[in-house]
């Protein structure tokens, strides 16, 4: 497939979510349950890493739909819906977890969606890797943790990665430098030197 075709896939799927938005904010709900299979998954997994507690990220999971629904009149189109959805997502997890230390889980360890694309065979060679993987991104702060997420699994660049965290481009370039330099030494302290985060399962 070409660099193309992927790239104007990827620009449908986001001219459907922003579809999907104006009609919420017109108030169909039909284009909201679609948007709710679309993000609703992403979402919690992206909340329970940082929450670290299953029922309390579906609590958050359902405000953040709820804040997409109530809000949809305020969305300008200006960033990808799924950046405006998961900065909503950051804003509650992180209201839901105020007054006490961040607590993220491990990136490997949250829950998983099948997307079937992926061979079992592949799966079981990597269970080594993501043990040693879990070790390394322990090492991380939550917030060198979570530019890492963002950009390498959920494919954010770095502007996007700002909206969502809200803070200065140059700040995630910082944390992004500072999480790729701690994590090349911990898998190299693994034997996993040759591993890139472009890797990372």
């Amino acid at each position: 497939m070409s660099a193309y075709v992927r790239l104007s896939g990827m620009a449908d799927n986001e001219d459907k979510d922003i579809a999907l938005v104006t009609r919420i904010a017109e108030g169909d709900k039909a284009a909201f349950r679609a948007l709710f299979e679309t993000y609703g998954e992403r979402v919690f997994r992206y909340v329970y890493r940082m929450v670290n507690d299953e029922g309390r990220a579906e609590e958050v999971t359902n405000d953040v739909m709820l804040e997409v629904w109530k809000g949809a009149r305020k969305f300008e189109g200006r960033s990808k819906a799924s950046t405006w959805v998961l900065g909503i997502a950051r804003h509650l997890a992180l209201n839901a977890i105020r007054g006490k230390q961040l607590v993220t889980v491990d990136l490997v360890d949250s829950p998983e969606v099948a997307d079937g694309r992926e061979p079992e065979a592949t799966v079981r060679d990597r269970d080594t890797v993501k043990q040693k993987l879990r070790v390394a991104l322990a090492k991380l702060s939550s917030d060198h943790r979570e530019v890492v997420e963002l950009a390498f699994f959920h494919g954010y660049s770095y502007q996007e990665v700002a909206e969502v965290m809200g803070c200065p481009e140059s700040t995630v370039k910082t944390r992004m430098f500072h999480a790729k330099k701690q994590l090349r030494q911990a898998l190299k302290h693994s034997g996993l030197d040759g591993m890139t985060l472009e890797a990372v399962p």
